[in-house]
């Protein structure tokens, strides 16, 4: 609840700012011409006496920190449990089960950074993962919920088709018909390939 409220707060001090102008103040004629991730902690730093800007940089790093180290917590987890150890049973033992939690954790951590850093911005890569997680997973949950024909052959196959379609179509920045986002794409091989592959390998029955 405190990260919530102090996640608010600094987006209503981010947009008075822009509003009276304040980043024209640091050179910046337009906040078009600012660069998004570097708009808060200008504010702060001009806004804020020193002592009380330390504290709001401490909490929005403080959330961007919490925000990291529960998605590398959760990917381990998830590679550990759903791919490892469908492999080699390393949840028998916890000693190793740790121990292999904490290499991923490394290896995804190293590999996130590289990833980034290749990147522009952090907004783009945000966009491209949420543009994955509404193409690769959103059919599949929803299947998961109403169809009980739904499989997880079906679910696994979606996110690699859907997701890795819109990917595509983002990255090669081509033009599409009648202006479509890329989503609509990704979502609709996500459906035809969820129906088609669900019905070909077919799940437990549902009751």
């Amino acid at each position: 609840p405190i990260m919530a409220f102090m996640g608010v707060l600094l987006g209503l001090f981010a947009k008075v700012g822009a509003d009276q102008g304040m980043f024209a103040y640091l050179g910046y004629e337009t906040i078009e011409a600012l660069d998004p991730e570097k708009g808060l902690p200008l504010l702060l730093r001009t806004v804020l006496p020193v002592g009380l800007m330390g504290i709001m940089m401490s909490a929005y790093f403080s959330a961007i920190m919490s925000t990291a180290d529960s998605c590398l917590m959760a990917s381990s987890g998830n590679v550990a449990t759903d791919i490892i150890d469908r492999f080699i049973p390393i949840s028998k033992n916890e000693k190793s089960f740790l121990r292999i939690s904490q290499i991923l954790t490394l290896v995804l951590g190293v590999f996130a950074l590289i990833l980034a850093s290749a990147m522009e911005n952090v907004l783009e890569l945000m966009l491209y993962s949420y543009a994955f997680m509404v193409s690769g997973l959103l059919i599949p949950i929803v299947g998961a919920f109403y169809w009980k024909k739904s499989s997880s052959a079906g679910a696994f196959w979606v996110m690699l088709f859907g997701g890795g379609t819109t990917l595509t179509l983002i990255a090669i920045k081509t033009e599409l018909p009648l202006g479509l986002d890329p989503n609509i794409f990704g979502m609709t091989l996500s459906l035809i390939v969820f129906i088609a592959v669900s019905l070909l390998f077919p799940g437990k029955e549902k009751g």
